[in-house]
């Protein structure tokens, strides 16, 4: 019976759709993270610094939350995750541009993760309401179970694939970044619900 709820699950097009928008999303994301963080470190070698980008992350986030969980509530949830992913890949484009102009500031990234977290506040609230509107709900149990696995792995192979590719520069990390989150609010502009 598992196997057989798997096999229906593979084949819900939306649902497939979004789940490998959400995990190139996310891995994406973890990728950005481990770059500013280390670009910063590069740029300025302060260890507080460091503590800072995910501090200016973290609390647009935290500020955000009840207003973005209002509106995951209001608007359509795929195109609210389908614009955050949009807004992640536009601001790897801006890291991009900037590592390889010589303008990577600590302003700049700074700055940047603010607007990563402010995004951030809205994706998580609308993504994790779409899996229920994506199956049908005999098969919401396997859906969910099939999702956060592939959330954890995102989650834990972001970083390392980030610090792979931060080996060869930041650029390249921020270059991935537009390609993953790009493709990923591509995915989610096709899904139906």
């Amino acid at each position: 019976m598992p196997e057989e709820s798997l096999s229906r699950l593979l084949k819900i097009r939306p649902f497939m759709r979004f789940w490998l928008a959400r995990l190139g999303g996310i891995a994406a994301n973890q990728m950005l993270m481990v770059a500013v963080s280390w670009h910063l470190y590069d740029i300025t070698g302060s260890a507080w610094d460091l503590g800072l980008v995910g501090l200016f992350q973290f609390l647009p986030a935290l500020v955000m939350t009840l207003p973005a969980g209002h509106v995951a509530d209001r608007l359509h949830r795929g195109r609210i995750f389908a614009t955050c992913m949009a807004a992640q890949a536009a601001l790897a484009l801006l890291l991009v541009a900037a590592t390889h102009g010589g303008f990577a500031t600590r302003g700049l990234i700074f700055g940047v993760s603010v607007v990563l977290g402010m995004a951030r506040a809205f994706q998580m609230p609308a993504q994790q309401a779409l899996t229920p509107l994506l199956v049908p709900p005999a098969l919401l149990p396997r859906a969910m179970a099939f999702s956060a696995s592939g959330v954890q792995a995102a989650i834990i192979g972001g970083p390392a694939l980030g610090g792979a590719f931060y080996a060869l520069g930041p650029g390249v990390v921020y270059g991935a970044c537009v390609l993953l989150s790009g493709a990923a609010s591509l995915l989610m502009a096709r899904v139906r619900y």
